[in-house]
């Protein structure tokens, strides 16, 4: 072998050995910060850990697993859990790609418009539950204002069984809509004109060039925004929290909110550990459904192979 592909061959090495100590500590603080709880959650999954009995921990197995399966109240949560999200990101997409599409027009001011759009995704989540609570008050508050002065008669909102699950979609809708906005509009605003050009020049109508060309060639990214904000709904506690505690009647208890008061209320972190699990295992299952309905593997490859 020549001694400069030797040389070249060390110096390879030897920068593959300086990054490797580089990243080092990145990856054992990630590990300890990480895997670490991950691990002791599954562990305590496993006992009946409950702090307020003392430090014991009994260790029983699949018990709370099985207990879990029993639980009614948990797959209450589960279901209005899903029943939350899939209503908040599916309004929320198309309310997304309209924005976009307005806004694609750049007409004056849009820029002005844009940033206000944005600004309740930037607002604390507990800040909004606050204010959306003040703001659906059925006596003092704004909202039932406004409707009367339209005629509509008032609304309980958060405050009925009915219509509070209604209420924490819509406050989601209205938080959480310009995230997704904000990236489907940068994939429209990066999509190329040629074909549209094209297509106009054929005499093919806005709503044939949306169906034929905006949706397939906006498809990677509106998947991506719509699997973020998947797991990000599935997660959602403050907002909900700070505006119904779960009621009236179970009718907004999320399983964020279940989870919360199974470990941090009657403390039984053993039996809490094992439905984190389980829903941990839930949102990956709900993931890989979507992931597999929308083709999502099949677009990156794709992408990779451009």
């Amino acid at each position: 072998m020549p001694k400069t592909q030797s040389a070249d061959k060390a110096q390879r090495a030897g920068e593959g050995k300086i990054a490797t100590l580089l990243m080092a500590p990145t990856v054992i603080v990630m590990t300890v910060v990480g895997l670490y709880p991950l691990l002791h959650s599954l562990y305590l999954s496993l006992t009946n850990y409950n702090p307020t009995y003392g430090d014991a921990k009994e260790f029983i197995g699949l018990a709370n697993y099985v207990y879990a399966f029993e639980d009614g109240q948990f797959w209450h949560s589960i279901l209005i859990t899903l029943i939350f999200t899939a209503a908040s990101v599916s309004i929320s997409l198309v309310l997304a790609v309209l924005l976009s599409l307005l806004f694609n027009l750049r007409f004056p001011g849009f820029m002005i418009l844009r940033t206000v759009i944005l600004i309740p995704m930037l607002i604390t989540p507990v800040a909004v539950g606050i204010t959306w609570r003040i703001m659906m008050m059925p006596d003092l508050g704004v909202l039932n204002y406004l409707m009367g002065l339209i005629g509509i008669p008032p609304a309980l909102w958060a405050g009925s069984s009915s219509t509070a699950l209604l209420s924490v979609i819509l406050v989601d809708v209205w938080q959480w809509t310009p995230f997704m906005f904000l990236i489907i509009y940068a994939g429209i605003s990066s999509l190329p004109k040629t074909p549209f050009e094209a297509a106009a020049i054929d005499g093919a109508s806005p709503w044939r060039m949306f169906v034929s060309l905006t949706l397939p060639m906006l498809k990677p990214v509106i998947v991506i925004a719509t699997l973020l904000r998947i797991v990000d709904a599935f997660r959602t506690y403050d907002t909900i929290y700070t505006i119904t505690r779960g009621g009236p009647d179970f009718a907004t208890d999320v399983v964020s909110v279940y989870l919360q008061r199974v470990n941090f209320r009657f403390f039984d972190l053993g039996y809490g550990s094992a439905l984190s699990w389980l829903t941990l295992i839930i949102v990956l299952v709900v993931v890989l459904l979507f992931v597999r309905l929308t083709g999502f593997m099949k677009l990156v490859a794709d992408k990779e192979n451009r």
